[in-house]
């Protein structure tokens, strides 16, 4: 199999876990996950959480992520981009044919250190994806906001929508602020 990034480059076998094998481009630092792989290590039980405690360097990464259409290693369809979302910005990208997921450099680190490797195969639904385009026009709005009344102006107003959320009172405010 040739790495999807390097494309001349052929993937080792490499273990992302003790359980989950992988195949690992030595140039770019990509890892391959076949389907079949990533299934088994699900159906065993394999995504643990970390143990608590333990020192992380991982959140101290950054995606290397490449940009551009990749090949899939396995079966030579074009993989797809699934954004990741959780204030991560970098994609993961997944065959749809095959079902195999291609990790650019740090990216499963990344996942690990945040305690998203058990939850690997939701990115790639409509639910997560969903969510992670709210996610991102709330934030632009928030940044559009900013950008015309200010941070300090922001911060306030945020205070205030908190405020409002609990009150006993919320339906009269509400109604008083709107007349």
């Amino acid at each position: 199999m040739n790495c999807p990034v390097c494309k001349t480059r052929t993937l080792v076998t490499h273990s992302l876990t003790p359980t989950l094998a992988s195949w690992k481009c030595d140039n770019c630092g990509g890892q391959w996950i076949n389907s079949f792989q990533f299934w088994k290590w699900i159906d065993e039980g394999g995504p643990q959480s970390r143990t608590t405690g333990t020192t992380d360097n991982a959140a101290l990464l950054s995606a290397t992520e490449t940009k551009g259409a990749k090949i899939c290693p396995e079966c030579g369809r074009i993989l797809a981009k699934y954004k990741v979302g959780h204030e991560l910005d970098f994609s993961l990208d997944r065959c749809g044919n095959c079902g195999g997921i291609w990790f650019d450099r740090n990216e499963w680190e990344i996942l690990q250190s945040r305690d998203l490797q058990k939850e690997i195969h939701l990115i790639f639904s409509d639910s997560w994806q969903h969510r992670v385009r709210d996610e991102e026009c709330t934030r632009h709005l928030q940044e559009l906001l900013i950008q015309k009344i200010g941070q300090n102006d922001f911060a306030e107003i945020k205070r205030i929508k908190e405020w409002l959320k609990t009150h006993p009172h919320r339906q009269e405010l509400f109604g008083f602020l709107n007349s």
